[in-house]
């Protein structure tokens, strides 16, 4: 999350839409005066106190930004977000969770499927990943099939509709300008100029193992992710 005094605007970062992305390229251009939650080496520093203390965080919606700071950081700025193709947001956070337990299992020396059967009170403590509703999941199915389906993964923040984020406090009505993620090449350039800034977004916050993707998806998936997600295909013309 964004909300940048000096140039007035409202970035909300929806879970696993290419926001970290977004946030590294316009972290350099921020000044004392700007805040930033997540994203950025300096965001992420932030994120911890500001949560215990405010509860705003690196995924603060459209209704927590009005409850909390003030709707006029929604209504007077110019307020945007990223979204995701629903099918694609759903392999990323299945290779995410897939990429968060491998990378917790080379450091236990074991596999992949290993992590469920070595994972311990302490060791959870030490790293909150273990224990998120995506980890667990995984760790409880075979496939993405059964993932998808899995009663914790219902429970990630990263697989809510991503139209949630971008609902005001006092009605269903979607606040602020969506721009999908897959159209970025289209536009970059125009958001840079109505920012005052230049975009060039890196690759950030990408999985290190790979499960699946869009294109290997099956049908009846493909099917369970429009139904489910209807509201997010409907509101941003997927």
């Amino acid at each position: 999350m964004i909300i940048s005094h000096s140039r007035r605007f409202t970035f909300v970062h929806i879970h696993k839409t290419g926001g970290t992305s977004i946030e590294k390229a316009l972290d350099p251009y921020l000044t004392w005066q700007d805040l930033i939650l997540g994203g950025s080496d300096f965001g992420e520093k932030l994120q911890q106190p500001y949560s215990a203390k405010f509860r705003l965080h690196k995924h603060s919606t459209v209704a927590d930004i009005e409850n909390i700071c003030g709707a006029e950081y929604v209504d007077g700025y110019f307020l945007f977000a990223a979204v995701r193709h629903p099918v694609s947001r759903a392999c990323s956070l299945y290779n995410f969770a897939a990429s968060t337990l491998n990378k917790w299992a080379k450091n236990q020396g074991i596999g992949l499927s290993e992590v469920a059967s070595h994972i311990t009170k302490e060791a959870a403590k030490k790293k909150p990943g273990l224990k998120w509703a995506s980890s667990r999941a995984l760790m409880a199915t075979a496939n993405f099939s059964e993932f998808i389906r899995h009663e914790n993964v219902s429970k990630a923040p990263a697989f809510r509709p991503q139209v949630r984020s971008l609902q005001s406090a006092t009605s269903e009505k979607l606040k602020g300008q969506f721009l999908r993620i897959e159209d970025h090449v289209n536009w970059t350039m125009d958001l840079g100029k109505r920012l005052g800034v230049e975009i060039r977004l890196p690759r950030a916050n990408a999985s290190t193992v790979k499960l699946i993707d869009e294109q290997s998806v099956n049908e009846n998936d493909r099917r369970y992710v429009e139904t489910l997600f209807r509201e997010d295909y409907e509101a941003f013309g997927y």
